[in-house]
């Protein structure tokens, strides 16, 4: 599938839609990510941020120096991670409205991946970011 793609939050006061296509697309295992989905990894479309329009409130706080994520300040779904060095945007693949329309390509962070995490679907691995 190619573009736009577009999604929302969990109560739908959060919505966004790319108009281009994702720089990658990417299963990101660092215990950031780990940390701030709740999940054993954070799986994200990278977009050029002049891309994606965004409407509604959102939170928005540091991980780390290089990383704010926002969630909607309704339900709390964390939507966005905005890299501080670029002009990108990271959206969360599980807040598209066809969750199908966009697959990862590649893992990065391995080197932090859970033990109890079996990757065995062909794609490259990464021990770091890429």
């Amino acid at each position: 599938m190619s573009g736009p793609y577009e999604g929302g939050c969990l109560c739908g006061q959060i919505r966004w839609r790319a108009s281009a296509e994702p720089i990658n697309v990417r299963f990101c295992h660092c215990r950031n990510c780990q940390r701030a989905t709740g999940g054993p990894y954070f799986a994200r479309a990278l977009f050029n941020d002049a891309d994606v329009e965004r409407t509604g409130d959102t939170t928005s706080w540091a991980s780390s120096q290089r990383l704010h994520r926002l969630s909607c300040v309704r339900c709390g779904t964390p939507v966005f991670a905005e890299p501080q060095d670029g002009p990108w945007i990271a959206v969360s693949l599980t807040t598209l409205d066809d969750p199908a329309a966009l697959a990862p390509g590649s893992h990065i962070w391995i080197s932090e991946k859970l033990d109890w995490v079996r990757i065995d679907d062909g794609l490259p691995q990464h021990l770091r970011g890429n």
